[in-house]
C-alpha cells in the first residue's frame, strides 16, 4: 500500500485565529476563502443580522480582508463573485420564506441582492462567469441547480437529463 501525506492549501493567517470559522471554500481560480464572526451562532431560533469578515488567501500568498454587513445565514456556505464580492447562502431556507436566503454582496461588502436557491443546500460554488451552482442534500429532490448571480434560475441537473438526484456528496467546478 502507498501512503499519500496531506499538505494543507492555505492557512488562516494567524491574525484571524481569534474569530469563529464559519466556513471556508476554495473557489474557481485557487484562492482560499474564510467566512469568519466574533463568535459562534447560539443554539436557538433565528439569528440576528450580523458583521463579518472574509478572509482571502491567493495562491501567491496575498491575504485580503472583506467585511460583510448584516449577514444573516445560521450556517452558511460562501462563494466568490468574479467581480470580487461575494454570496453567501444558508443552508436551510425554512425561514427565508421571503427569497432572503442567499445574499449577493459587492466588493465592499454591502448587500446588493438576495434570493432563494431552495432548502438543503449542501454544496455552494461559484464559477469563473458569476454562476451559481447549488447542491442539495436529501430534504430536497431538486438535485444540482445553477443560478445567475440576480437570481434567474439558469441550468438544472433534471433538465440535463440527470433526474433522480436526490443527494448531492460533492460539487466541483474547472474551467472551460
Amino acid at each position: 500500500m502507498q501512503n499519500t501525506a496531506l499538505i494543507p492549501y492555505a492557512r488562516l493567517p494567524r491574525a484571524h485565529h481569534e474569530r469563529h470559522v464559519l466556513t471556508s471554500t476554495v473557489d474557481v481560480v485557487g484562492t482560499a476563502h474564510w467566512l469568519l464572526a466574533e463568535r459562534a451562532p447560539q443554539p436557538g431560533a433565528d439569528v440576528p443580522p450580523f458583521d463579518a469578515l472574509v478572509v482571502s488567501v491567493h495562491p501567491d500568498g496575498h491575504v485580503e480582508r472583506t467585511e460583510l454587513n448584516a449577514v444573516r445565514a445560521r450556517w452558511p456556505h460562501l462563494g466568490r463573485l468574479p467581480d470580487g464580492g461575494f454570496v453567501v447562502a444558508a443552508s436551510r431556507d425554512r425561514r427565508f420564506e421571503d427569497a432572503r436566503q442567499l445574499q449577493v454582496f459587492d466588493a465592499l461588502g454591502c448587500e446588493t441582492s438576495s434570493f432563494s436557491v431552495g432548502d438543503a443546500i449542501e454544496h455552494l460554488l461559484v464559477d469563473e462567469a458569476g454562476q451559481i451552482w447549488a447542491g442539495h442534500f436529501d430534504e430536497n429532490p431538486a438535485g444540482i441547480r445553477r443560478w445567475s448571480s440576480t437570481g434567474r434560475l439558469t441550468w438544472t441537473s433534471d433538465g440535463a437529463g440527470i433526474p433522480g438526484l436526490f443527494d448531492c456528496y460533492a460539487v466541483n467546478l474547472t474551467r472551460p
